[in-house]
């Protein structure tokens, strides 16, 4: 039977991207189109530039902080969302004296097709 609830492991989270976080999605036999992970970017720090070919949509949880896409910056707090435009490069930058959590969410079309054809019914 597939496991329907993952419990947050607060103490397990890993330090990549100059920021800590749980990859969440997808889990073992959990099947899902994207993948998704738990941020969090401490008082005072900046995560690492990147770019890459996947949609990446950010949804602020709690705190405030700044996000950089490309060369723009937006201010981001609890429930706002932003969606990344594909090769551009982006950080997150907390000026703040408390964590910024935010959820990560990241597809491409060759996950999304994996997805489907896995779901697809066999005659």
């Amino acid at each position: 039977m597939m496991q329907v609830f993952r419990k947050m492991n607060w103490a397990g989270l890993v330090h990549e991207y100059e920021l800590d976080g749980s990859r969440l999605l997808p889990w073992e036999g959990l099947k899902s189109p994207f993948g998704g992970a738990w941020c969090v970017v401490r008082p005072g720090t900046e995560s690492r530039r990147h770019s890459h070919d996947e949609y990446e949509m950010f949804i602020a949880i709690d705190g405030k902080a700044r996000i950089r896409v490309g060369e723009e910056f937006v201010s981001a707090e609890k429930g706002d969302l932003i969606m990344l435009p594909l090769d551009t490069e982006h950080s997150v930058i907390n000026d703040s004296a408390e964590d910024f959590h935010f959820y990560s969410i990241w597809w491409d079309k060759q996950s999304a097709t994996n997805f489907l054809d896995s779901i697809k019914v066999q005659p």
